[in-house]
């Protein structure tokens, strides 16, 4: 699908948005080729992964089978380096899919996706957003008559409350990233606030620990709106509450393609990593790239670097590790280890 950028009740700075990017390169990172199964059976879309307070890792993605969508987890016990099956959170006839995982301070595990009805024929007749606590308790975090799509979840810095962002439609040709808050872990949500398409989010490692989030866009350089998708990102100095210095991070290197579906984290030496799909380099399908930065400004992101082809880099996400490294994951639940020097 293809957006145009929401109308902001509050103003973006655009001042960066002109600069020309000068591409430098901050880390250098290398791609282990060796693949990380995170399922078994070689299956499953939408892989995201996060880490629990005992050091192991879960990971969730959407198994596909006989008209079926099921969401399902793994385990690592051993550094995010094997997964093995754990269970399942929940599987629908309809629209399921785009989960994501998180940790609460109690110890809970929460998971936010995507759970819309549909026809038979494929025809969206209810649109939600979903949360599911690990004690197995469902709520409802959203409902709306149009589009909802890849919920993202972290813990707010400053009152320790919980986030969900997520992309709203307003039409075909318009979409809104939203953010609601819970203070009593996911049992209640506030109204919305506004900002863009699938959106990510991290802390830079600078003094005032800037909350940076990053989303596709058809509006580039300049807030011109385009036919294509690319990449974006905004600051917050107060966890969300505030946004500005809207920034170029990506764009496709030719007409007709396009950057999207990004992530981004921030490495343990404070290198921030941006991954998404590309169409672009004639690579068939698509291509799982990442970029890096040491400070996220316009004309601070290195060269692209890819991670996997083809069928392995649809809808990639990632994850930090203790390390300094990152495990990058796509496609068929699969991911590879990206160390950087």
């Amino acid at each position: 699908m293809r957006f145009s950028l929401l109308v902001l009740p509050f103003c973006f700075i655009t001042a960066l948005a002109g600069v020309a990017l000068d591409r430098r390169v901050n880390l250098v990172p290398t791609v282990d080729p060796t693949v990380i199964e995170l399922s078994a059976s070689d299956a499953g879309v939408y892989p995201r992964l996060t880490e629990l307070s005992d050091g192991s890792f879960l990971a969730c993605y959407t198994v596909i089978g006989d008209g079926t969508k099921t969401l399902t987890v793994s385990k690592s016990t051993d550094g995010a380096n094997t997964f093995s099956p754990l269970g399942t959170i929940a599987e629908s006839t309809g629209d399921l899919d785009n989960c994501y995982l998180l940790q609460l301070a109690n110890g809970d595990v929460v998971a936010a996706f995507r759970n819309h009805d549909e026809t038979s024929a494929g025809v969206y007749t209810f649109y939600r957003i979903t949360t599911s606590i690990s004690t197995d308790d469902q709520r409802a975090a959203t409902v709306t008559n149009n589009g909802l799509w890849e919920p993202f979840l972290r813990l707010s810095r400053a009152d320790g409350s919980l986030q969900a962002y997520y992309a709203s439609e307003n039409s075909a040709v318009d979409q809104d990233i939203l953010l609601r808050s819970s203070t009593d872990n996911g049992l209640t949500w506030s109204s919305t606030t506004g900002r863009d398409g699938m959106p990510g989010c991290s802390n830079l490692q600078d003094a005032a620990g800037t909350l940076i989030c990053v989303f596709e866009t058809t509006q580039t350089t300049g807030n011109t709106d385009s036919a294509d998708l690319n990449i974006k990102s905004v600051t917050s100095p107060d966890e969300g509450v505030t946004w500005g210095n809207r920034s170029q991070v990506y764009i496709a290197t030719a007409a007709e393609v396009e950057a999207a579906a990004p992530q981004i984290v921030t490495t343990t030496d404070g290198a921030l990593v941006v991954s998404f799909y590309t169409n672009e380099n004639d690579i068939p399908d698509s291509a799982f790239k990442i970029v890096t930065s040491s400070t996220g400004v316009t004309g601070s992101w290195s060269d692209e670097t890819t991670v996997a082809t083809g069928g392995n880099s649809a809808w990639p996400g990632l994850l930090a590790l203790a390390d300094g490294s990152v495990l990058g994951c796509a496609g068929a639940a699969q991911c590879h280890m990206i160390t950087f020097s």
